[in-house]
């Protein structure tokens, strides 16, 4: 199945050469949920803190379709 991964801030260093503006096309098989999206790049779990599913609030349980737009945040930071 095909997605969209969309990376901010810190996250893109999990990815090299990533571009914010398309994101990231890639194939996850049937059955997957974000978590295996996570995964497959490389993105430790505690480093994201919000999942976006076609601009949904998400969980790394909610199973995926095919088509969508993930997109990854890590918490944030600042004084």
């Amino acid at each position: 199945m095909a997605l969209q991964v969309f990376l901010a801030a810190t996250l893109r260093k999990y990815l090299p050469g990533y571009d914010a503006g398309p994101g990231h096309a890639m194939e996850v098989p049937p059955g997957a949920v974000v978590r295996d999206v996570a995964r497959q790049l490389g993105i430790p779990e505690e480093e994201v803190k919000l999942i976006m599913v076609n601009g949904i609030g998400s969980k790394w349980e909610t199973p995926l379709q095919g088509d969508e737009r993930v997109a990854l945040f890590p918490p944030v930071g600042g004084g």
